[in-house]
């Protein structure tokens, strides 16, 4: 019969591989009877819509853009639909001169839950594409005809990171807006508990 012998590192690093293993063995039993899961922080799920409002008045335009919100008590999962916001206008500026911007946005929003010091909220990055913006100056030529004049293309994208109380957006609606000379892009979160 032979005999092994255990160094004091093997023995240690048997030790440490044997606690690893029954420790991963623990995780998968508590996963598989869902106690990984945390304790409940919300009271509710909830169910609701963000709203993005976008106006402006030189060229007159004024569109909305609406997507289901989706909360899970359990896990915290912020979930949203996304949207396509398509806008655009005309101001005729003389009887010879007009002016038209037109465009669309991507949006696809993703969120979490967080909690700062009692107040619960929505951080929310909207992700918002700007698939085509363009503004373009017409003058009216010698036979009558609109002729194009200038092309600029905007392609700043509007700001993406908002950020809702929880509360706020269960009673009124949580409002995020941002405001210029020409016009104005407005968030709105609305939730309802769900029927859990």
């Amino acid at each position: 019969m032979k005999i092994v012998k255990f160094r004091f590192p093997h023995l240690l690093l048997l030790i440490i591989i044997s606690f690893l293993l029954s420790g991963c063995s623990l995780f998968e039993e508590e996963v598989e009877s869902g106690l990984d899961i945390p304790d409940n922080w919300l009271e509710h799920s909830y169910l609701g819509t963000l709203t993005v409002r976008f106006t402006n008045t030189y060229p007159e335009w004024d569109k909305s853009a609406t997507m289901d919100v989706d909360i899970d008590k359990v896990t915290g999962l912020v979930t949203f639909s996304g949207a396509t916001l398509s806008y655009g206008g005309e101001t005729i500026v003389s009887p010879d001169s007009k002016i038209t911007r037109s465009g669309n946005w991507s949006i696809d929003p993703t969120g979490l839950l967080i909690d700062d010091d009692g107040t619960v909220y929505v951080q929310v990055d909207a992700q918002v594409v700007v698939n085509s913006d363009v503004q373009r100056i017409y003058a009216k030529n010698n036979k009558g005809e609109w002729q194009l004049m200038n092309e600029t293309d905007f392609a700043s994208t509007p700001n993406s990171d908002l950020s809702f109380i929880l509360d706020d957006a269960v009673i009124n609606g949580s409002v995020v807006s941002a405001e210029s000379e020409l016009g104005s892009i407005t968030w709105v979160l609305r939730l309802t508990p769900a029927l859990d």
